[in-house]
């Protein structure tokens, strides 16, 4: 299953699973297994936190992928502890290292 290809032409594309090597290093935001986990954490979080905001990206250091979530207060503990009592060990659902960040949203004022 890991070598199908999907889609035809020049927009053909196998699903990659995550690879390391000394020479490459891959992860596929496209990845079911990874964007299951990126919904999963996007349903918990919005049940605590109604108007959080959520920023993925692959990161290097450490190697994975990283989930900003901004909301509008302080709720960094908050935010850990709802995952940890939600979702377990999101590393091993995804595959990869996955580094959920909490950050508060930043108000503008107008002038």
């Amino acid at each position: 299953m890991a070598n199908d290809i999907i889609g035809s032409g020049d927009q053909a594309y196998a699903p990659a699973r995550p690879v390391v090597s000394q020479q490459l290093v891959h992860i596929d935001l496209r990845d079911e297994r990874v964007q299951d986990v990126l919904a999963r954490i996007r349903v918990v979080i919005k049940d605590a936190y109604a108007n959080a905001e959520f920023v993925s990206y692959v990161g290097t250091n450490p190697l994975g992928i990283y989930v900003e979530v901004y909301t509008s207060g302080n709720d960094f503990d908050g935010v850990l502890e709802v995952l940890s009592q939600k979702l377990g060990n999101l590393n091993i659902a995804a595959g990869v290292n996955v580094c959920v960040v909490p950050l508060r949203k930043r108000v503008i004022v107008a002038a």
